[in-house]
């Protein structure tokens, strides 16, 4: 998957090579851990999510088949609340044209336990799809090995 990491002040390409999902227990919960594995880790952990509650990790999957779907005007929206993210996804528009791209923009909530500047990621239609199938694949090896 080829992303692109937007910031406040850069932005940088990142070939995304897989997803990990790993399951991280904690004071009788368990949480998830969701990490892109990119080529070049320079950004990456701008891309490493807060640990997620299976409820949270569910909502991801959805927000992420949502938008693969998503035609333009719409936008989906999200709230993790236990992660304290908002992710806000929207067809991308370019020159003043739509496209079959996608945007994200990732913030923190309010109530977040720990507040980062919000930053945007863009990509490709079918990235989008490819990664809402991953996260899919890898929540259910994880769900079956739990």
């Amino acid at each position: 998957m080829n992303i692109e990491l937007a910031t406040a002040s850069k932005t940088s390409p990142l070939e995304v090579l897989d997803l990990q999902v790993s399951l991280r227990p904690s004071a009788g919960r368990s949480l998830l851990s969701v990490r892109f594995l990119c080529r070049n880790e320079t950004h990456a952990n701008h891309l490493h999510m807060p640990t997620l509650s299976w409820y949270d990790a569910h909502q991801l999957q959805q927000f992420s088949q949502e938008l693969a779907t998503a035609r333009f005007p719409e936008t989906c929206q999200t709230d993790l609340t236990e992660a304290g993210l908002r992710l806000t996804g929207s067809v991308r528009r370019l020159a003043g044209r739509w496209t079959t791209g996608r945007t994200i923009k990732v913030e923190p909530l309010p109530s977040a336990p720990s507040q980062f500047a919000p930053f945007t990621i863009h990509a490709s239609h079918l990235d989008v799809t490819t990664y809402a199938q991953k996260l899919y694949n890898r929540l259910w090896e994880v769900f079956t090995r739990a």
